[in-house]
């Protein structure tokens, strides 16, 4: 997937996209992108906020009986 982007003097470049967060572009060592809203991340930042955010607040136990 490659994006085009207007410069100042009205010229088109094209860009590969990158994670807003790590920088890597996609297809880098299997790195997937997913697009929001202007920006994109990585696999590989899910991944590690994933862990950051089940590390810090565990799933509750379920009651026992």
């Amino acid at each position: 997937m490659i994006f085009r982007r207007r410069t100042k003097r009205d010229e088109v470049t094209r860009h590969r996209p990158k994670c807003s967060f790590c920088g890597k572009q996609q297809g880098e060592r299997g790195v997937k992108l997913i697009a929001g809203s202007g920006v994109f991340i990585c696999s590989e930042c899910i991944s590690l906020a994933n862990e950051m955010l089940w590390g810090h607040n565990p799933p509750p136990a379920p009651a026992s009986p």
